[in-house]
């Protein structure tokens, strides 16, 4: 009888045990958390190189260099000494939106404290538009400004560029002691391409306000206001600075491409642009498409010499500013931000439809090929999908309670919905990797060993397996106000779904801390020779005096074109288009093929954060955690 009584007392301890232990998947969110924080700026640094300059509340964020191949050419890739810390608003922006949607949407510790939330905000603060003549105008910048006295102007100012950029030979020096130091093999064709990359950076210093980052900032407001009683005062502050609705609408037209107006301010755009858009553009006459620069034609002219211009001089359409404007919108609308529905005028509709279309056609019809052209800035697939299935899910969560919304909310639904609940689910089941478990984008995938042989390295892997959990929960399930979890909408493929989701969350909690958390958020335009603009098709040829030129007498060797503006005005038949194409622009044969991300050659520089990786990670667990199984 002892000896039973002991057995029983010892299986109760064991349950007990069992019933207290974490789960598997809290204790992985409990150290993504953590690394996370651990990636905050609690104090400032001042550049001294080798040491960057670190902005008070931001998270981390590198630059850096899409090098491929043999080991140790893929080293200068990933190598943990080898980047450049960058303060950007669009990582911290995105990781405080993720780690606050982690809590409203799925169940998990609490993802970050009223302390380390404010000073992000704070931080976020100080990336508006100070050359903005009213007051609490949205409008956001990538780099925070610096003031200008000289010419009485903001400009931006990624510092820790600026410094190492204007200082190159002297830093080069130093950079030479620490390869050394590293071990790296061939410094001097590292030096070489070191040397071509520092010629982008420098055209890319000047950038205008973006409304990329400043929907980023809507949304994020949106979500303050919701949470309004968890984080007190944060949404206060937030409103002191960007109540100015009307102003930002006005901005987001004035700057909108409308290609079939009379007025080239609003009708010219980037050759490359109109290159994989052209086809939109035709079936979609009336259309008002977000651009990714507040700026014109008429203002470059004016201004470009004070030191705000926009890359080669011409607006662009990125498929991933548009997903981010369109969640911004839509955010705003159903949740009643200040004002924003009393100016979402016809012209609003138009441009929220136009952009809510490209979004789906774009997904469709594989960015006809060319999606070096269509997400310029943005490469990170994945991480494109994401930003569109975030509006979806807001308007399958409206839809569910009943809110009364504008008729063009529920027509961008009915395209989204078709789209993501058809096309992306066969993009993922066609591009899942052998385990059918995970996902890779681009970085490292055509690393070889020292035999040449292909030896992957997975550096996305992380970051694109959560993202397609995360694009599948937000196009796939709805919050229940009543029980607070996610539950799965009524489709004929959710079993398909659920099978997909999870086993993308068994691969993730085996083997999220086993990969470089890499991913990448942001690049530069131009990845090679093919992608800058002036091998395409334009009918602007023109400096920004005013004064035109001929490109079939242009030595593009010995004369520059920082101030020129290549470009397409209007709509161009399709017909005189196709002869165009077969021309030489420049002496260079337009690039018709886009043969990837990594070729010789078109190394280009890449932004990485990694606490944004372990964010969207974390908010792809918690989300799972909170699913009405």
């Amino acid at each position: 009888m002892m000896l039973l009584h002991k057995i029983s007392y010892l299986f109760i301890c064991i349950c007990i045990y069992y019933t207290n232990a974490a789960s598997p998947i809290d204790e992985v969110m409990d150290k993504l958390i953590k690394l996370i924080s651990e990636e905050q700026i609690l104090e400032p640094v001042k550049f001294r190189f080798p040491i960057w300059e670190k902005q008070l509340g931001l998270y981390r964020s590198e630059i850096r260099l899409d090098f491929f191949g043999k080991p140790y050419e893929a080293d200068l890739r990933k190598n943990k000494y080898i980047y450049v810390f960058d303060n950007n608003m669009f990582a911290t922006g995105w990781i405080s939106a993720v780690l606050l949607e982690a809590n409203m949407y799925g169940r998990a510790p609490l993802t970050i404290d009223n302390e380390h939330l404010s000073i992000a905000i704070d931080a976020i603060e100080k990336f508006h538009d100070h050359n903005q003549n009213e007051s609490s105008v949205p409008l956001m910048t990538f780099w925070s400004q610096v003031y200008n006295q000289t010419t009485d102007t903001w400009q931006s100012a990624p510092d820790n560029l600026r410094y190492l950029i204007t200082d190159f030979d002297k830093n080069l020096e130093v950079i030479e002691v620490i390869l050394k130091a590293l071990g790296i093999k061939n410094i001097a064709e590292l030096i070489d391409k070191l040397r071509t990359s520092s010629a982008q950076f420098k055209d890319v210093f000047e950038i205008p306000p973006d409304f990329d980052d400043t929907y980023l900032n809507i949304g994020l407001g949106v979500q303050l206001k919701l949470l309004q009683d968890k984080y007190p005062s944060i949404y206060l502050r937030w409103l002191q600075t960007n109540s100015n609705m009307k102003k930002l609408i006005d901005l987001t037209l004035q700057y909108a491409y409308r290609p079939f107006s009379q007025d080239s301010d609003k009708n010219t755009i980037d050759p490359r642009t109109y290159y994989w858009l052209r086809d939109f553009i035709r079936d979609n006459p009336q259309a008002i498409i977000v651009t990714t620069w507040a700026q014109n034609l008429t203002e470059v002219k004016k201004i470009a010499h004070r030191g705000i211009r926009m890359p080669f001089n011409l607006n662009n359409v990125d498929v991933t500013v548009s997903a981010n404007v369109l969640y911004g919108i839509t955010s705003a609308i159903i949740y009643d931000l200040l004002d924003f529905k009393n100016y979402f005028t016809q012209d609003m509709e138009t441009l929220y439809l136009s952009t809510g279309s490209l979004i789906a056609w774009s997904i469709k019809n594989s960015m006809k090929d060319r999606p070096d052209l269509a997400q310029v800035y943005y490469p990170s697939h994945y991480n494109f999908l994401w930003y569109g299935s975030r509006s979806l899910f807001l308007l399958e969560l409206a839809r569910h309670q009943n809110k009364s919304l504008p008729d063009v909310l529920n027509r961008v639904y009915t395209v989204l919905s078709d789209v993501y609940r058809n096309d992306v689910v066969k993009y993922f089941q066609q591009h899942v990797r052998l385990d059918k478990s995970s996902y890779d984008d681009f970085l490292g995938i055509n690393d070889t060993n020292l035999f040449d042989k292909l030896e992957p390295t997975g550096e996305d892997r992380i970051f694109s397996t959560a993202q397609t959990v995360n694009v599948l929960i937000s196009s796939f399930t709805y919050l229940d106000n009543a029980t607070g979890k996610l539950k799965w909408i009524n489709d004929r493929q959710i079993e398909t779904i659920q099978i997909m989701v999870n086993k993308s969350i068994s691969w993730l909690l085996e083997n999220v801390f086993k990969y470089q958390p890499f991913n990448c958020f942001f690049s530069g335009s131009v990845k090679g020779f093919n992608q800058l603009p002036f091998w395409y098709p334009a009918n602007i040829y023109q400096f920004l005096n005013g004064t035109t030129f001929d490109p079939n007498h242009f030595d593009i060797n010995n004369e520059s074109l920082v101030d020129a503006i290549v470009g397409v005005s209007g709509y161009i038949n399709e017909t005189t288009y196709q002869r165009m194409i077969s021309e030489k622009h420049f002496n260079v044969s337009t690039p018709t093929i886009f043969n990837g991300y990594n070729v010789p050659g078109g190394e280009f520089p890449f932004w990485s954060s990694q606490p944004y990786t372990y964010s969207v990670t974390l908010l792809a667990l918690a989300q799972y955690n909170n699913l009405d199984k």
